[in-house]
């Protein structure tokens, strides 16, 4: 590149004094540079020429766009990528508007995409959809290298995020146009990749339960005691019916109705002689399903975790009209209560399985089965398949009774198999 010998170093101010216009001292170039103060940051030009008269109608022209853009709202100053997500990041930790557990795995996301540098020394309003693409290839190609298996499900959440950031991004002023819907990115085998989530042992639902009670208790405001107590009704209502998540949060207190056995007569034996687990339980309506509309019966626990919800939201001067949980979702706080219970995840040989408000649906399977309920019933009642059910839970109901089996068969006389 051509040095220049750089004689004028006067500033010459234009537009009220608002546009400053000067050379370089370092010899570098003779074009006359534009700079400014505008929307709290200096911003700077090149005219292109060392011209003044042209340089004055040029920069000017700059200047006078600057500020109708200033005016409505338009971008002014591209950062690039990973500044920008530098400034997503303290809007993160600062804001009120997410929770805590969508603010870790925000925070979870990003760390792993501002390794791909090739978008973060983009533009902001240079990034396409075809940079996002991009992306995608680096992490599957970079699980392959370290020998790992990249779930569609991870890379779907890390475009969740990405969203997240460039439509903070345009209501922030850091790019003008939002990005399409970047889950369609995926290849149709991701999007459609099947995430295994694991229900719960009985002995881990009494241990989240009992978690669960502990945080109710340690709530220190009355809202929060309500929110964690009204999350453990739903966990028991949900591993009580068997019912998808979006089934039960768009349920109305007018679709269920609370069953006692008690009140049917029989002819031969008069009033029937029930304990608690066999007397009560719910019908409900499921009128808001993927599978069309059908009728469900609970069982006795799912009958309990009504009444106390009942209770719950009277003793709070809520109403008990319209939506019974009253909320779009669980999310936060089921995640919350696992991570505290240590039931998130679970390691099963080389897989890591999670956990969460869709594994309450896969423990009611899993208890069923495990009372000997024919799988073609739970299904009726779950709106499901029994082919369902035998593929994917029966596996884990019959294991024990093959073990039993296996383990009395005798070798000579009476002796068993031990467990080893």
């Amino acid at each position: 590149m051509a040095k220049y010998s750089v004689r004028d170093t006067t500033i010459h101010n234009i537009r009220n004094n608002k546009l400053h216009i000067h050379k370089r001292r370092d010899g570098k170039s003779d074009n006359w540079i534009g700079r400014t103060y505008i929307s709290g940051k200096q911003i700077q030009e090149s005219s292109r020429t060392s011209k003044l008269s042209d340089a004055k109608r040029i920069l000017g022209k700059w200047y006078d766009e600057l500020v109708v853009k200033n005016k409505y709202g338009l971008v002014i100053h591209d950062n690039n990528v990973q500044d920008s997500i530098v400034e997503f990041m303290k809007y993160n930790e600062k804001t009120t508007s997410i929770g805590l557990v969508t603010k870790k795995g925000y925070r979870d996301h990003f760390n792993m995409i501002v390794q791909f540098k090739d978008l973060m020394k983009l533009k902001m309003n240079a990034v396409k959809e075809t940079d996002i693409e991009s992306f995608i290839s680096w992490r599957i190609n970079r699980a392959k290298k370290q020998g790992k298996v990249l779930r569609g499900k991870t890379i779907e959440g890390n475009l969740t995020a990405l969203a997240k950031f460039f439509n903070w991004s345009v209501k922030n002023g850091l790019r003008k146009d939002k990005l399409g819907n970047l889950k369609k990115l995926l290849s149709v085998k991701l999007r459609k990749q099947k995430t295994e989530r694991a229900g719960f042992s009985y002995e881990q639902y009494k241990h989240l339960l009992q978690v669960s009670r502990e945080r109710i208790k340690s709530g220190n405001t009355v809202a929060l005691r309500f929110s964690r107590e009204r999350l453990h009704q739903f966990i028991i209502f949900m591993v009580g019916t068997g019912l998808r998540v979006d089934e039960c949060l768009n349920l109305d207190w007018l679709d269920v109705s609370a069953k006692d056995r008690t009140k049917k007569i029989d002819d031969k034996s008069g009033v029937l002689d029930l304990n608690d687990n066999e007397r009560y339980y719910l019908f409900i309506n499921v009128r808001i399903s993927k599978t069309g509309e059908r009728e469900c019966k609970s069982v006795a626990s799912a009958y309990f975790a009504y009444m106390k919800l009942l209770k719950l939201y009277r003793d709070h001067g809520r109403k008990t009209t319209g939506k019974i949980f009253g909320v779009k979702s669980f999310r936060e706080g089921i995640n919350a209560l696992l991570l505290s219970a240590n039931l998130k995840t679970e390691k099963r040989g080389d897989r890591v399985v999670k956990r969460d408000s869709k594994s309450l649906r896969n423990t009611f399977i899993q208890f069923m089965l495990d009372k000997g309920v024919a799988s073609i019933r739970v299904a009726l009642n779950c709106g499901t398949s029994s082919k369902m059910i035998d593929q994917h839970y029966m596996a884990n109901s019959q294991i024990e009774d093959y073990l039993d089996s296996w383990l009395k068969t005798k070798i000579s006389g009476n002796q068993k198999l031990k467990v080893v």
